[in-house]
């Protein structure tokens, strides 16, 4: 027999209200969804990241271009949000609060309630890749594509996780339809840039992880790999200066770390190399 709500408190509590709006969804045909907001996740994946709004593992759409002042209206009267909306809030907030398996949850209620929810299932396939979920995670991006195709930052997103199966030719021509019609978007560029260098298209893949940087100047991991690349090609120096700006946004990072370390071995500076390997183990605890 079905549970009812219990009665109302003055201030219900969070459970109660995912409970009363999940009762509610199966009793409503599912809203129509707006399309997925620009997300991330980032090879390294690498993502939320790719960092949006707390607790929405995808990344923050560009700043819209300034438009002529216009006088503002007045806001419209406050709308209960939808069971939907309640719900996809939730699982946001559960991120936020490090509760993945909470949200992933909740991603999972909502869309056996409205499987058209493309938001949901996008940040449902991030989470999945975060915990190495590789396969799921494409799966569930493949059908955010069947309902919305074409969307950018799905396709972002889907050619990360081609690339993390080492699906490199897949994952190029995602992103690359991208940069087509978002010549500025920084997550395609340092995905393709990663995808390339995996390829190692070293020379190629540098324009790419540059032009992520320019974009997003305080992206750690897109000065990580300019600095791989860059020391494959052997610009020491160029290396060395895009591993210490690495260093600087992201200090405890031993991947990090590790890179000053073969760089100044290769610039003959071995007392620097051995503190920078020493730092390194001393972050992995090794």
């Amino acid at each position: 027999m079905e549970m009812s709500a219990a009665p109302a408190p003055v201030e219900p509590s969070a459970d109660e209200v995912l409970f009363r709006a999940a009762r509610e969804a199966k009793t409503k045909r599912p809203s129509k969804q707006p399309p997925a907001t620009s997300a991330a996740v980032s090879m390294a994946l690498r993502g939320d990241t790719p960092a949006g709004a707390a607790g929405d593992p995808v990344s923050s759409p560009a700043p819209a271009a300034t438009s002529t002042p216009m006088e503002m209206s007045a806001a419209p009267a406050p709308v209960e949000p939808s069971a939907d909306e309640v719900l996809f809030r939730a699982a946001r907030e559960a991120n936020a609060n490090g509760d993945l398996r909470r949200g992933m949850a909740i991603y999972r209620e909502l869309l056996s309630l409205n499987p058209r929810h493309v938001r949901a299932r996008n940040n449902l396939a991030l989470l999945l890749e975060q915990q190495g979920g590789h396969d799921g995670a494409l799966e569930q991006l493949n059908q955010c594509l069947t309902m919305e195709p074409g969307n950018p930052q799905v396709l972002v997103n889907r050619g990360a996780v081609l690339g993390s199966l080492a699906r490199y030719t897949e994952a190029d021509r995602d992103l690359r339809i991208v940069l087509q019609t978002e010549p500025d978007n920084a997550e395609a560029h340092f995905n393709l840039g990663l995808v390339i260098s995996r390829k190692g298209l070293w020379n190629q893949a540098i324009p790419h992880l540059r032009r992520a940087i320019e974009l997003e100047p305080s992206r750690a991991m897109a000065y990580y790999y300019l600095g791989e690349a860059l020391n494959k090609v052997d610009d020491l120096n160029g290396a060395l200066q895009a591993f210490q700006r690495a260093s600087e946004l992201h200090p405890s990072s031993a991947k990090v770390l590790c890179g000053l370390g073969i760089v100044y071995d290769r610039m003959n500076r071995p007392e620097e190399a051995a503190q920078m390997y020493r730092r390194s183990r001393d972050v992995t605890g090794r």
